[in-house]
């Protein structure tokens, strides 16, 4: 083991020519990665990557294609991130490379008979052949025309068909009477471009996903508009059974994970004991028994299953770039174990393994590592950097993250991460981070707003509020409902443990956040006027009143906004930051973007003209033709100096 560990160890070291030397800018950490979203070819011959182009002539998103034997290297597609953004990088072959994008765009159609309008985000798959350099789109004009508009959704693929060379299975909106109602699944000639339904839309279904031999067999559809169903279908009955219904937010919530190879068998997410698990279940059994499969300590486990083609057999479970690959095979656990030895205090996400299991990919990274991508080899075991997702941002660079705890007013233990910047003594100016979703979680890895934040020299501390992931069953239901209240105050007690103990001068302390954690800043300088000393809100809710009636009128289920922001409408207006500009005190910025499709843009000016009709200190800027994500570097420069210029006006370090 150690002498493996040490092998590993060296091909690390030749990372070492990325170090820079020269004082880091807003604009080195507002830019795009480097290098992101890898994958392997199925042979292991070929290496797909999206990288970062900034030459005079061409500024935007490449997708680079390496033939790993000869090492050469092409461009196959580039877009500038203004008509539209790259999302990921999957292979249907050896040849043959799935492009997923996605854009912004707005709907105003005259059909001849109505009118079709609103803002939408739409999503597109294109098709690569990476020895051609031929790209085209799944669809001719002749299938599109079915629709009487053009529908949003053309770019889920749901299975690849690896033992059909020319055909894909793609999830696309139905049809009914011309117009795209509900969800129906095709075969696509990717050939020759043509395409027919497989699977017929169905008015209560919500999706549908395969099994391994490329059949339509669940279906996922809701229940007199309060549970939901898991529907499975009996290929030899030719019929459909529904096999597992639960109420969301509920013990009994079960999710649908995968087939396996064996195409009775299926994986489920579940709650056991209160976290959640992957299970195993049979469907030839009627009482529906399932078996864990994956669990951790204390803690939700969930993740994308990894199968293994060779063997026909599950293999791990990928839970993202934040963990470790977990692994219930016993020749990839050792695997992993030896690669987390070579390279220790990081996360180390194995994936896109090879048909034949020799090759892999890792990315590894931690608070202070912003991701390297290695190739990894079995036969020796060895790593080969890949790389750097910022180059420019070396660990040397970067700042220790600390994980802490303590018990909020009510009892509740809250977790937060505390970045502390170089050199740092107590009591320095400090941010208040809280994190998006807001069913998400800052986790222990590479977060570039914080290290953006601590470059300038504050402590930023992020708390996992109450309603936070992956903390179990219980942990989610205290946050329901609590937008403003209870979760708010999880904010507000983390202001105060961070003074106790002395980590935070509390005449300086600013709010920062993005989409629910621009709201929280918002709330924060609203209900809470003399905590901080300014708030910086990114793309957040202002008005939960509206951000209710636009979720609702689009929702085609249970209405699970009620269930997780709330109906009471008094309620909602007292925890909304438009109806409480009066309360504030404090200098506010507040960026947004035109084309916000999560959280519209109308939050960020009704904000704007609330606070400057009464005479608040406040800045606004709307960035032209950006989305939720701000995913145009341009943009982001633009963010990144604008809330660098505001914190060294109202929150100085020196």
């Amino acid at each position: 083991m150690r002498r493996t560990a040490y092998l590993l160890v060296l091909f690390v070291n030749i990372l070492s020519f990325n170090a820079q030397s020269s004082q880091l800018t807003a604009d080195d950490y507002a830019q795009l990665p480097d290098v992101q979203k890898l994958a392997l070819a199925p042979n292991g011959k070929k290496l797909a990557s999206m990288i970062r182009v900034d030459v005079p002539q061409m500024k935007g998103t490449a997708v680079q294609v390496t033939n790993l034997d000869t090492g050469k290297s092409n461009i196959v597609l580039f877009t500038d991130n203004t008509k539209y953004f790259l999302s990921h990088l999957k292979w249907k072959d050896e040849k043959t490379l799935l492009v997923f994008t996605w854009y912004p765009s707005k709907r105003d159609t005259w059909t001849g008979m109505a009118r079709v309008h609103g803002d939408t985000r739409e999503t597109r798959l294109l098709i690569v052949n990476t020895e051609t350099g031929e790209v085209n789109p799944p669809f001719k004009v002749g299938f599109l025309k079915k629709y009487k508009y053009l529908p949003s959704g053309l770019g889920t693929v749901i299975n690849t068909l690896p033992d059909k060379p020319d055909h894909i299975l793609m999830r696309v909106p139905g049809l009914s009477d011309g117009w795209p109602v509900g969800h129906a699944v095709v075969d696509v000639n990717i050939k020759k471009r043509s395409a027919r339904f497989i699977q017929k839309r169905d008015p209560s279904t919500s999706g549908w996903e395969t099994d391994k031999q490329g059949r339509v067999r669940f279906g996922w559809s809701y229940n007199d508009g309060k549970t939901f169903d898991l529907s499975f279908k009996d290929v030899k009955k030719n019929q459909w059974d529904n096999r597992w219904t639960y109420i969301p937010f509920s013990a009994q919530s079960t999710e649908f994970s995968g087939f396996d190879y064996d195409p009775n068998i299926v994986y489920l997410e579940q709650y056991k004991n209160g976290y959640s698990v992957i299970s195993k279940a049979d469907l030839r059994d009627p009482s529906n028994k399932t078996e864990i499969v994956f669990s951790r300590e204390n803690a939700d486990a969930s993740g994308k299953l990894i199968f293994s083609k060779k063997r026909q057999k599950l293999i791990g479970i990928d839970q993202g770039r934040s963990h470790p690959t977990r692994f219930i095979d016993d020749e990839w656990r050792e695997i992993q174990a030896k690669i987390d030895e070579a390279l220790p205090k990081r996360n180390n996400n194995i994936f896109s393994i090879t048909d034949d299991e020799n090759k892999f990919l890792v990315f590894s990274n931690s608070p202070t590592e912003s991701g390297t991508y290695y190739i990894g080899s079995r036969s020796p075991l060895k790593l080969e950097p890949a790389g750097y997702s910022y180059k420019k941002l070396t660990t040397d660079k970067l700042s220790d993250v600390l994980r802490t705890s303590f018990t909020a007013r009510d009892g509740t233990q809250i977790e937060a991460h505390l970045t502390l910047p170089k050199g740092a003594t107590k009591k320095l100016p400090t941010l208040v981070f809280p994190h998006g979703g807001p069913f998400a979680r800052t986790e222990w890895e590479f977060d570039i707003w914080a290290q953006f934040f601590s470059s300038m020299g504050y402590t930023v501390i992020q708390p996992n509020f109450r309603g936070s992931a992956g903390y179990g069953l219980n942990f989610t239901l205290a946050g329901l409902r609590e937008w403003g209240k209870a979760m708010q105050e999880d904010v507000e007690d983390t202001v105060a443990e961070i003074v106790k103990r002395g980590i935070a001068d509390p005449k300086k302390i600013c709010i920062v956040g993005a989409s629910y954690g621009g709201y929280a800043a918002l709330v924060g300088v609203s209900k809470t006027p003399d905590l901080y000393r300014c708030a910086i809100s990114v793309n957040g809710v202002t008005d939960l009143l509206k951000l209710v009636d636009r979720e609702t009128n689009i929702a085609t289920s249970y209405d699970l906004v009620d269930e997780y922001i709330g109906d009471d409408r008094a309620d909602l207006a007292a925890n909304s930051p438009v109806k409480l500009v009066d309360n504030i005190k404090v200098p506010v910025l507040l960026i947004h973007g035109e084309k916000d499709r999560q959280v519209d843009v109308t939050h960020g000016r009704q904000m704007y003209y609330a606070l400057r009709d009464a005479k608040k200190d406040v800045i606004y800027i709307e960035q032209e033709n950006e989305d939720h994500y701000i995913s145009g570097e341009h943009s982001r420069i633009e963010a990144f100096r604008a809330m660098a210029d505001f914190l060294n006006k109202n929150l100085p370090v020196r």
